[in-house]
């Protein structure tokens, strides 16, 4: 069987993206609500006034898009973790996620990729992050991409009255 190499194209996403961010968010909160920690309905509660906000804040935060044949597919984000200098060496990563229909080509660990070089290219030295469980996949690519856990949140989100925890990780610069 011949495949066909998809034409990739990975950026920052901007406010003109507001709705392709929230098309896709809804797709993937709607296939499985675990890894968002928030429900579908509360997905739709977001308006695109409020995503164009997200994808216009200040460098160096930043919202990354993989594109499959221009179809955003996959996103991940860096943002600050506190508004003084003194956190300024920490950022954290968030909104990691893929399209059900892309999965399992590689392009997570290209959007996180992009990602990851952005922030310790901005002169971060430790990007933070929480995934919610269960998420194998994503536990999995980030300890592949050196990532190592750090604690538990016990119960960090309630979704249709089911309680996840939140496993922390850190990746240090140049490990």
């Amino acid at each position: 069987m011949n495949t066909i190499a998809q034409p990739l194209e990975v950026r920052r996403l901007g406010v003109h993206d507001a709705a392709v961010f929230s098309a896709l968010r809804q797709e993937v909160t709607r296939e499985n609500p675990v890894p968002m920690g928030l429900t579908f309905e509360e997905e739709l509660t977001r308006t695109l006034d409020g995503f164009r906000a997200q994808l216009s804040s200040p460098l160096p935060n930043a919202v990354f898009g993989c594109f499959v044949e221009g179809e955003l597919a996959a996103t991940a984000a860096v943002s600050r973790a506190g508004l003084f200098p003194s956190s300024h060496h920490k950022m954290v990563m968030w909104g990691v996620f893929t399209s059900p229909r892309h999965r399992r080509r590689g392009l997570g660990r290209q959007i996180v990729d992009a990602a990851l070089q952005h922030a310790f290219g901005s002169g971060v030295h430790r990007v933070n992050l929480q995934v919610y469980v269960p998420n194998e996949p994503a536990i999995a690519l980030y300890k592949a991409l050196g990532f190592v856990e750090y604690g538990t949140e016990s119960e960090a989100v309630c979704l249709d009255g089911q309680y996840h925890d939140g496993v922390h990780m850190t990746l240090v610069k140049d490990r």
